[in-house]
C-alpha cells in the first residue's frame, strides 16, 4: 500500500469481508440478514511477489470473492500474509487489525462454556476473594486438572486466579498453565493472603491446553478458584 487512502480502502474491504463470511450465524447485530450471490475461486492473491494460498485459524483453505464488482478478502489470510494481528469480537461484531489495546469486551468463548476432557468442571462456591472482589463466574481448581481443546483457533487466555474468602489453610500451592506439552505459566506461591492474580497468557497456535493446580493435601487443602476466565481470537 503507498498511501493511506489506499490502507484504508484495503482495511474496510477486508472488515466487510469478514461480516459477509458471517452472515449466516446468528447474532445479535442491529440489521436483517440477507443472502447474496458472489462468485468465489480462480482469484490469486499475491503479497511482496508472493502468491499467498489464503487459510483459516484451522488450516483450511477460503477463497477470496467479488460481489457487485468489488473483490472480498479473508481478514485472518491477509492478514497473516501482512504480518498483522487481527482479532475478532464475536459479541461486538468488531475486527481489529494490527495495534489494538488488548481489552476486548467479551471473550470469544467463556471457560464455563467450555466442556473439559480431562477433569470435570467444578463451580466454585465462593465467588468472593480474600480481598473482597466480587466475580460472575469461577472455577475451583482443587482435585481438578482441567483440559480443553483449542484447535488453535484463539490468541489470548484471560482470568482471574483467587483465594476464596475466608480461607483459614496454611497451605501453599502453585498454578500451571501448559499448552501442547510445555509449560506457558507458572503463578507464584499462592497462600491464603495471596492478592488476586490477572492472567493474560498468549495461547496462539495453542491446540492443547491444560490448566493444573500443584499437590495438595487431602486434608486443610488451599483451595484457589479460576474467575470469569475466557479464551479471545
Amino acid at each position: 500500500m503507498k498511501n493511506g487512502k489506499s490502507w484504508r480502502a484495503f482495511i474496510a474491504g477486508m472488515v466487510t469481508m469478514a461480516l459477509l463470511l458471517a452472515v449466516a450465524v446468528p447474532s445479535f447485530a442491529a440489521g436483517a440478514i440477507k443472502t447474496i450471490q458472489a462468485r468465489i475461486g480462480g482469484i490469486t492473491i499475491v503479497v511482496d511477489g508472493k502468491k499467498i494460498q489464503p487459510t483459516d485459524a484451522n488450516g483450511n483453505e477460503v477463497e477470496p470473492m467479488i460481489y457487485n464488482g468489488t473483490t472480498y478478502l479473508p481478514v485472518r489470510a491477509v492478514s497473516s500474509a501482512l504480518g498483522k494481528a487481527v482479532y475478532w469480537d464475536g459479541q461486538n461484531w468488531t475486527v481489529y487489525l494490527g495495534k489494538m489495546d488488548g481489552k476486548l469486551d467479551y471473550p470469544t468463548v467463556m471457560l464455563k462454556d467450555m466442556t473439559s476432557i480431562a477433569g470435570r468442571y467444578s463451580a466454585a462456591n465462593n465467588l468472593t476473594d480474600n480481598y473482597g472482589n466480587s466475580y460472575s463466574s469461577a472455577h475451583s481448581l482443587y482435585h481438578h486438572d482441567l483440559e480443553y481443546l483449542l484447535n488453535m483457533q484463539y490468541t489470548r487466555f484471560r482470568g482471574v486466579l483467587y483465594v476464596p474468602e475466608g480461607s483459614k489453610s496454611d497451605y501453599t500451592c502453585v498454578v500451571t498453565i501448559t499448552a501442547d506439552g510445555k509449560q506457558i505459566y507458572s503463578s507464584p506461591q499462592i497462600s491464603k493472603t495471596t492478592a488476586p492474580i490477572n492472567l493474560d497468557i498468549n495461547v496462539t497456535g495453542c491446540n492443547d491446553l491444560q490448566i493444573n493446580l500443584s499437590e495438595q493435601y487431602l486434608n486443610n487443602y488451599l483451595s484457589v478458584c479460576l474467575a470469569d476466565a475466557g479464551f479471545y481470537q
